[in-house]
């Protein structure tokens, strides 16, 4: 049981375009007003589980990858051009980016293919493993969807960590291309290796 969340916690909380996004929220809003949006990863996390865990190999099959890939790594680039375009004036005097919502979060979780990179093997392999069936899927996924709200919460927090050491809004902007580069780079692997590799 240990190593189930030894492997969630290795998986959810490396950088991904969920948390990427957070830590540069965590820079540019209240912390508190991206909590929403990492209930929302949490909340979607808790799905996958549970559609997975109970309908397994039968709802999910390895053509349906590359439609959700590919829907994420859309939805991920225009995160992207939002992060690149927004305008950071004001920022440093108190005013806030608009927060990223609760459906967002669901959004952005249930179209990134790092969640099957955790949900998979976990209910294929270590569920089975470890005698986990019954209403003790429900119980785990629930418990893994809190595990996964964490991740990006802990990367709101370092942002808001870092804002404090930010005092011209110029920094602000090159941290925002950076971010959306990184983005950028993300939806490129998500769409090269989980869509064009598989289909062509």
């Amino acid at each position: 049981m240990l190593g189930i969340v030894l492997y969630c916690l290795g998986v959810m909380y490396t950088p991904g375009p969920v948390n990427i996004l957070s830590l540069n929220r965590g820079v540019q809003s209240r912390f508190a007003t991206h909590i929403p949006f990492c209930m929302g990863v949490g909340t979607s996390l808790s799905l996958w589980f549970l559609v997975i865990g109970y309908a397994g190999s039968a709802i999910m099959s390895d053509s349906f990858l590359p439609v959700i890939s590919a829907l994420g790594a859309a939805f991920i680039l225009y995160l992207a051009y939002k992060i690149v375009f927004s305008s950071v004036d004001g920022i440093l005097d108190g005013e806030k980016q608009s927060a990223l919502k609760f459906r967002d979060g669901v959004l952005m979780q249930l179209l990134n293919p790092k969640s099957f990179l955790a949900v998979l093997p976990v209910t294929a392999v270590q569920f089975p493993a470890a005698g986990v069936e019954g209403i003790q899927i429900a119980i785990w996924s629930v418990g893994l969807g809190v595990l996964g709200f964490g991740a990006p919460l802990a990367y709101t927090y370092v942002g808001s960590r870092l804002s404090k050491y930010i005092t011209n809004t110029k920094y602000l902007k090159w941290f925002n291309y950076l971010m959306g580069a990184t983005l950028i780079y993300v939806a490129w692997d998500m769409a090269y290796h989980h869509v064009f590799l598989v289909l062509f």
